[in-house]
C-alpha cells in the first residue's frame, strides 16, 4: 500500500516495534474499515505488514452505541429513578429522576463516581436509612456486585419520612441495575385504608344488627359476629367465603318456605344478587321476627342487615291487645252508663212531672213547708236530669252517634241566653256575671243548642269554684275567620299538674275547702262539643288566681270537615 501504509511502516522502523492503525478505504465500491499492522524484522531490517477487515466489528459497535443511546433515552423519560453501575462499581448510567430523588448533582454524577462514593455522599446529607454500622452496610452493598443472582427488593425508610421501593437486578453486561420508586403516598394510603377497614370491621363487630356483604359473584365477602350468631353458621364455613346458595341451604330449617323449597330458595338467592334497595320483615320457624334491608354498594356488592325485633313486636302486640281490651271495656262502660241513664231518665221524668203538679198546687194549696220541699225536689230532679243528659251526650259522642245540627247562630243572642240561664244561680251565691260581646258580632254556623250546653257547663263550673263577691265574665270575639268564646272567673284556680287532665271525663281538679265537686263530665263534654265543631279548647290558670277557658271555633263549621271523635275516644 501507498500513502498511509508507508507512513505506518516508517514509524515502525523508527520505533523498532509493531505499529497498528485503522483506516477507512473503498474496496469494490464499498466503504471498509481496515486495521493495518506494520512489524519490523530485526535480522533482515525489512518490514512485514498485514491487515484485518474490521468493518463488521465497526458496524456492530455502531449498532451497540445506537442501542445504548436509545435505551438511555427511554430510561431517561421514565418516572422511575434508575441507576446502572458497571462491574467495577463505577456509575455508568443514571436518569434525571434518580438525581432529583436523591438530590444529587448531575455534573458530579457524570464523573462516574463509584457506588461507595455515592453512598458516602448520601450518608453525609442524611438521605440514607439510619444504619447502626454504616461500614457493614456499605460492604454489603458492594458484595452485591459479585453475589447477586436473583432480583433483590427492599423498602427504604428515609429520615425525611419518605418510603422508597428499591429493586436491584444483575445487569446483562455486568454490574447492577437499581430502580427506586417513591411509594410514600401509596404506603400512607394503604395504612389509611387498612386503618379504615379495621375501624369498620370493629364497628361492625359491635353492632347489634347482623351485617353481611355479598360480592358480585354471590360470595360472602364480609360479615360480623352478630350475623353468624343470628343464622347459626359454623365459623369454618364462613371463612371459605361461601356462596349464597350454600348459606341458604345451611339455614334451611329457619325459613318458612312452604311446600316448594326450591322455588323459595331461588327467590332468596335472587334477592341476594338484586341491586335494588329493599326492606321488609319476616318471621322464622323459631319464632324470631327480623327486619331486613338490602343496599347495593358502588363496587357491585350488596349489603344486607338484619335486626331482631321479636321483643319489640311482642311488646307491640301485647300493647295492641291491651289497648283493644281497654277500648272494649270503655265501650261497654259507655253502653252500660247510657243504658242506666236511659233507665233513670224515665222515672225521673215522672218525678219531675208530679213534683211540678204539686208545686203548681193543681190539687189544692200546700203549706209553706210543703212548698219548700217540693221546690227542693224539683230543683234536684232537674239537676239530676241535666247530669243524665250530659252522660248520654258524652256516650253518644264516644259511640260516634251524635250528629250536629248546623244552623246560623246569632252569637250575641246565644251569649245573652246562656248568661240568663246561669244568672239566678250566680246571684244566689253572690257572684257577679258580666258579658263582653259586641252587639254586631254577627252570626256563625254551628249547633246552637250544643254550644249553649258547653257554655252553660263552663259557667256552672266557674260558679262552683268562685267564692262570693267574685266575678265571672263571658266573652266573645272574632279573629282570622274564627270565633272565640271565653269564660273567665276569679275563683280558686286550677293547679298546673291538674290542667292536663281536667278536660278528661270523670276528672276534676284538686278539692277546695267548702266546694263540692261534680262527677267530672262537664268540661269533658265542653271539649267534645267544641272539637265536634272543628275547634279546640285552651285553659289558663294559676292556683288562687282564677281560670280562663277559651274555645276557638270556625265561623263556618261544615259537616264534611268535622273530626271523627269516635275513633279518638
Amino acid at each position: 500500500p501507498t500513502g498511509w501504509g508507508k507512513e505506518l511502516a516508517a514509524r515502525a522502523k523508527v520505533t523498532g516495534a509493531a505499529e497498528t492503525q485503522s483506516f477507512h478505504t473503498v474496496i469494490d465500491g464499498q466503504r471498509r474499515l481496515l486495521e493495518i499492522t506494520e512489524l519490523p524484522i530485526a535480522e533482515s531490517g525489512s518490514i512485514a505488514g498485514f491487515a484485518f477487515d474490521r468493518t463488521e466489528l465497526e458496524q456492530a459497535e455502531d449498532k451497540m452505541t445506537r442501542h445504548v443511546a436509545a435505551h438511555g433515552e427511554v430510561l431517561e423519560k421514565l418516572g422511575t429513578a434508575i441507576v446502572i453501575y458497571g462491574a467495577d462499581t463505577t456509575l455508568k448510567f443514571f436518569n434525571s429522576t434518580y438525581a432529583k430523588l436523591w438530590s444529587l448533582d448531575e455534573e458530579w454524577l457524570r464523573t462516574e463516581p463509584t457506588q461507595g462514593e455515592i453512598l458516602e455522599e448520601l450518608r453525609i446529607h442524611r438521605r440514607l436509612p439510619e444504619q447502626a454500622d454504616f461500614r457493614a452496610y456499605k460492604g454489603a452493598q458492594s458484595d452485591l456486585f459479585t453475589s447477586l443472582i436473583e432480583p433483590l427488593e427492599e423498602l427504604l425508610h428515609l429520615p425525611d419520612e419518605r418510603v422508597l421501593r428499591m429493586v436491584v437486578n444483575p445487569h446483562p453486561l455486568g454490574g447492577l441495575l437499581y430502580t427506586y420508586e417513591d411509594v410514600t403516598d401509596r404506603m400512607t394510603l394503604e395504612r389509611s385504608y387498612n386503618t379504615l377497614i379495621a375501624v369498620q370491621q370493629e364497628s361492625l363487630n359491635h353492632l347489634l344488627e347482623a351485617v353481611a356483604v355479598f360480592g358480585g359473584d354471590g360470595r360472602l365477602k364480609l360479615h360480623n359476629p352478630a350475623y353468624q350468631r343470628m343464622w347459626r353458621f359454623e365459623t369454618e364455613m364462613l371463612k371459605t367465603e361461601p356462596r349464597v346458595t350454600e348459606l341458604v341451604e345451611a339455614a334451611k330449617g329457619l325459613f318458612k318456605s312452604g311446600d316448594d323449597w326450591e322455588a323459595f330458595k331461588e327467590k332468596v338467592i335472587s334477592r341476594a344478587t338484586d341491586h335494588s334497595p329493599r326492606t321488609g320483615r319476616f318471621e322464622r320457624t323459631d319464632g324470631t321476627i327480623l327486619d331486613y334491608a338490602s343496599v347495593p354498594l358502588p363496587d357491585g356488592a350488596v349489603l344486607f342487615s338484619y335486626l331482631d325485633v321479636t321483643d319489640s313486636i311482642e311488646v307491640e302486640r301485647a300493647l295492641r291487645e291491651r289497648n283493644e281490651a281497654l277500648e272494649t271495656a270503655d265501650r261497654l262502660k259507655s253502653e252500660f252508663i247510657a243504658s242506666v241513664s236511659y233507665a233513670l231518665r224515665t222515672p225521673l221524668t215522672s218525678i219531675i212531672g208530679f213534683t211540678e203538679i204539686l208545686t203548681n198546687e193543681y190539687f189544692g194549696k200546700l203549706q209553706p213547708r210543703q212548698v219548700e220541699y217540693t221546690q227542693g225536689i224539683l230543683e234536684s230532679s232537674r239537676q239530676l236530669l241535666g247530669l243524665i243528659d250530659d252522660i248520654l251526650d258524652l256516650a253518644m259522642i264516644e259511640a260516634g252517634r251524635l250528629a250536629l245540627d248546623l244552623q246560623p247562630v246569632d252569637i250575641h243572642d246565644m251569649m245573652t241566653s246562656v248568661l240568663g240561664l246561669a244568672k239566678q244561680r250566680s246571684a244566689n251565691q253572690g257572684i257577679a256575671l258580666e258579658l263582653d260581646c259586641a252587639d254586631d258580632i254577627g252570626e256563625m254556623t254551628a249547633d246552637g243548642r250544643r254550644l249553649k250546653q258547653a257554655l252553660f257547663n263552663l259557667l256552672s263550673n266557674s260558679i262552683r269554684y268562685t267564692p262570693a263577691d267574685g266575678t265571672i265574665t263571658l266573652s266573645a270575639w272574632r279573629k282570622d275567620g274564627d270565633v272565640f268564646l271565653e269564660v273567665t272567673d276569679t275563683g280558686v284556680g286550677i293547679d298546673e299538674e291538674d290542667q292536663a287532665r281536667i278536660f278528661e271525663k270523670f276528672e276534676h281538679g284538686a278539692r277546695s275547702e267548702g266546694v263540692s265537686t261534680g262527677i267530672g263530665i262537664g268540661l269533658a263534654l265542653v271539649k267534645s262539643f267544641v272539637e265536634l265543631h272543628g275547634g279546640d279548647v285552651k285553659l289558663r290558670s294559676k292556683r288562687g288566681k282564677g281560670a280562663t277557658v277559651t274555645c276557638r271555633l270556625p265561623a263556618e263549621a261544615r259537616v264534611d270537615s268535622l273530626p271523627d271523635l269516635a275513633s279518638n275516644a
